[in-house]
C-alpha cells in the first residue's frame, strides 16, 4: 500500500464532524482489496450526435470566483493537482486536452475559501434540430477523488437557471479512514429529457465545484480538494430500453432486513454457525436509464464455489421499472453454503426488453472468524494518543449462540512498539438513543511487539465469553499518551452506524468524553469463535520451537529447541479454516518447507503430538 501523508494535517487534530459521522485526517491511497465488489459494465448508448473533447478550449467559459490560474477551471493537457493519484491525468478515450478543477495545495495551505467554480458551454445546443428528439442522454468521463467537495453537473434551457442532474455525493470519501479515488476514467451517463423538455432547442451544460459544507465555510479544511478531471462530454439519443445495475449486497440490509433479525450487514468472512442461522440474502438495485418503461424486470443471482462450479441460483419477483426509477429487488431464495470456502456471487438484472451489467461479490465462510473488512488495508484510524480516539469498534450480528474467544486487529504501520492495547466485548443496546455499549468482557493489556506493526494481532478473552443472539461489538482500545500511540487499519466502507470511534476527551466532535461517533470506513477488527489464537511471541517463551522468518515469502523454517522425543504433526490452515499443508516430522531439529506457492495472507500453524498442541500465526507476503 502506498501512502503519502499531508504534513500540514498531521499537526492538527481535524476530524470533520457532521452529526455523528467523522472523516479522519486524509491520506492518499492506492486501494488493493482482494474481496471487493466489482462491476462489469459495458456501453449501450447510441453513437453521440454532439461531443466536446476539449480540443477547442473556446467552447467553454469559466467563472472562477475572481481567482487566477491555476485556481478554478482550466483546459489543457498538463495536470496541476498536488495529489499524486492524478499525476497521470485522465485516461480518457480521446486523450489530449481535458478540463481540470483545482483549488490550491493543502500541503502549502493555499486552498481558496468561499469560492464556487463553474465551467459552462459558451453556446447553447439545439438538441431538437441535431437529434430530432428530446430523449437524449448526457455522458462524460471523469476522475478525481472526493473529500468535502460538492461536484455538480447541471443543465439549463435559458442559460440563467441551472438544475443539478448529477453530483459526486454517491462516491465514498477518500480519507485516512478509507475510500479511494474514482475510476480512471469513470463513465457517467444521465437521461436529461425530464430537465430539457420545456425547450430542447436551447440547452446549456455546466460543471460546478464548491464545498459540501457551506455552514463551515470558514474552515480551510472544507475547501480541500484532490481535483476533478473531465473529458469527452457527449450527447446521444437515449435507447428505448437501458437497464443499469446500481448496487448489490448479500446481507439483505435494504429490503431483506424486514424478514429477519439483526442489521443484515455484508460480512466478508462469516462463521459456519452464523451463516446457518442467517443464510445469505441477496439484493440488487436496478435503474431504468432508457426512454421507456422496463416491464418484467427482475434480479438474478448465481453462486460459484472456490473452484468455479455453479452451486446456487435464484431470482426475484418481477415488476416494471419506470423511466429514471430505481428499484431494489430481493431474491426469493437464500443461500447457506454449509461448508467453509470462498464463494463468488454474481448479480444481474433482466427484463422483457433489456439486461443489465453484472456485479460480482466474493465472500468467505470460515470455521471461526467473523469479519467485515476486506483483508487489505486502505487506510487507518489512530487510537491511544493524546489527541484521538480512545477505542475503535465494529458491530456484529449474532444469530446463534457462540463463544467469543478472542479479537483480532490489524495494527497500522506507524504504530509504536511497546504501546499498550486491549480488546473489549460489548453488548449493543439499540433501544437507547444514542445506542448504549454495555461492557461484557475485556482482555489483558498487551504491549505491541515489533513484529506486530503492519500485521495482525490476537487478544484473548480469558475465559471465552458466551454470546446469545443480538447485536454485539468488538473494540480495540489504548491509553492517551504523547509518544506511545498506535492505529488500527481500515479496509472497505462501513454501513451507517456499524463502525465507531470513541471520544477520549480531545473534542473529536461536539459531543462529550466517551461519545461514540460513527465512521465511514470499516476497521480491521474481527471476532473469533472457538479456540484462542495466541501471539507468536508467546510460543517462543515455551522453549519448544521457533518459526522464522515470519512474515515469510518462500521458505518457512521450524526450529525445535530440544531433541525430538516423539513425532510431531504440522498443519497449516488458511483464514477460512481450510487445511492447505500438512507434514509429520520425527528427527530433524530444523525443518524447512516451501510456502511460496500459497497466496499471501495470514495462516495458522498447528503443531501437535499426543501430549502437546499449540498454534501460531504465520503471515505469507
Amino acid at each position: 500500500m502506498k501512502k503519502t501523508l499531508l504534513s500540514i494535517l498531521l499537526s492538527i487534530c481535524f476530524l470533520f464532524a457532521n452529526s455523528q459521522v467523522l472523516n479522519s485526517q486524509f491520506v492518499t491511497i492506492n486501494k488493493e482489496n482482494d474481496l471487493v465488489k466489482s462491476f462489469s459494465k459495458y456501453q449501450r448508448q447510441l453513437p453521440p450526435f454532439w461531443n466536446s473533447d476539449f480540443s477547442n478550449p473556446s467552447d467553454w467559459v469559466f467563472n472562477n470566483s475572481g481567482q487566477t490560474s491555476p485556481n478554478g477551471w482550466s483546459i489543457g493537457s498538463v495536470v496541476n493537482s498536488w495529489y499524486n493519484g492524478l499525476s497521470s491525468g485522465i485516461q480518457s478515450t480521446s486523450g489530449g486536452n481535458f478540463a481540470e478543477l483545482y483549488n490550491g495545495d493543502p500541503t502549502q495551505n493555499t486552498q481558496m475559501l468561499n469560492v464556487t467554480y463553474t465551467m459552462t458551454l459558451a453556446n447553447s445546443i439545439d438538441i431538437l434540430s441535431l437529434a430530432g428528439t428530446d430523449e437524449v442522454t448526457l455522458s462524460w468521463q471523469e476522475t478525481g477523488a472526493r473529500f468535502n467537495d460538492l461536484q455538480e453537473v447541471q443543465v439549463s434551457t435559458d442559460g440563467v437557471n441551472f438544475v443539478t442532474i448529477a453530483d459526486n455525493l454517491s462516491y465514498n470519501v477518500l480519507s485516512q479512514s478509507g475510500g479511494s479515488m474514482y475510476s480512471n476514467p469513470e463513465i457517467r451517463t444521465v437521461n436529461i429529457q425530464p430537465y430539457i423538455s420545456s425547450n430542447p432547442s436551447n440547452v446549456w451544460i455546466r460543471y460546478s465545484w464548491t464545498t459540501n459544507f457551506p455552514t463551515s465555510a470558514a474552515n480551510p479544511n472544507v475547501w480541500i480538494t484532490y481535483g476533478w478531471l473531465i473529458d469527452d462530454v457527449s450527447l446521444s439519443v437515449t435507447p428505448d430500453y437501458l437497464m443499469n445495475s446500481v448496487d448489490a449486497n448479500h446481507g439483505g440490509w435494504e429490503v431483506g432486513y424486514a424478514n429477519t433479525t439483526g442489521f443484515g450487514m455484508d460480512y466478508t468472512i462469516k462463521p459456519l454457525t452464523q451463516s446457518a442461522a442467517n443464510p445469505y440474502m441477496f439484493e440488487l438495485s436496478l435503474s431504468n436509464l432508457g426512454a421507456k418503461n422496463l416491464s418484467g424486470s427482475k434480479m438474478n443471482v448465481s453462486v460459484n464455489s472456490s473452484i468455479g462450479v455453479p452451486i446456487f441460483s435464484s431470482s426475484s419477483d418481477t415488476t416494471t421499472i419506470s423511466v429514471l426509477d430505481t428499484v431494489t429487488f430481493l431474491a426469493n431464495q437464500n443461500f447457506d453454503p454449509g461448508v467453509v470456502g470462498v464463494y463468488d456471487m454474481f448479480f444481474w438484472g433482466t427484463s422483457s426488453n433489456a439486461n443489465s451489467d453484472t456485479i460480482t461479490m466474493q465472500a468467505v465462510i470460515s470455521d471461526s472468524v467473523y469479519a467485515r473488512d476486506y483483508g487489505t488495508p486502505d487506510g487507518s484510524w489512530r487510537v491511544g494518543r493524546s489527541c484521538g480516539g480512545l477505542q475503535l469498534l465494529n458491530i456484529f450480528d449474532i444469530y446463534d449462540n457462540e463463544q467469543v474467544s478472542s479479537a483480532s486487529a490489524h495494527i497500522a504501520d506507524y504504530s509504536i512498539p511497546g504501546t499498550e492495547v486491549y480488546a473489549i466485548l460489548y453488548e449493543v443496546d439499540t433501544t437507547q438513543s444514542p445506542w448504549a455499549f454495555i461492557q461484557l468482557a475485556q482482555t489483558d493489556d498487551y504491549n505491541l511487539q515489533a513484529q506486530d506493526i503492519d500485521n495482525w494481532i490476537n487478544l484473548a478473552f480469558k475465559p471465552a465469553y458466551s454470546l446469545f443472539p443480538g447485536p454485539h461489538a468488538i473494540a480495540i482500545g489504548g491509553y492517551p499518551h504523547p509518544l506511545d500511540t498506535f492505529g488500527v487499519s481500515t479496509s472497505g466502507d462501513a454501513e451507517v452506524l456499524m463502525s465507531r470511534i470513541q471520544d477520549n476527551g480531545c473534542n473529536l466532535g461536539s459531543q462529550a468524553f466517551g461519545y461514540w461517533y460513527y465512521i465511514s470506513s470499516t476497521p480491521m477488527i474481527r471476532m473469533n469463535f472457538g479456540s484462542t489464537w495466541p501471539q507468536s511471541t508467546e510460543f517462543k517463551s515455551q522453549n519448544i520451537f521457533e518459526v522464522y522468518p515470519n512474515p515469510v515469502k518462500n521458505t518457512l523454517n521450524i526450529q525445535f529447541r530440544d531433541a525430538l522425543k516423539c513425532k510431531y504433526s504440522l498443519e497449516l490452515f488458511d483464514i477460512t479454516g481450510r487445511l492447505v499443508f500438512e507434514k509429520r516430522i520425527e528427527n530433524n531439529l530444523t525443518n524447512s518447507f516451501d510456502v511460496g506457492h500459497l497466496e499471501k495472507g495470514n495462516y495458522m500453524l498447528h503443531v501437535s503430538n499426543k501430549n502437546y498442541s499449540t498454534k501460531t500465526k504465520i503471515t505469507i507476503k
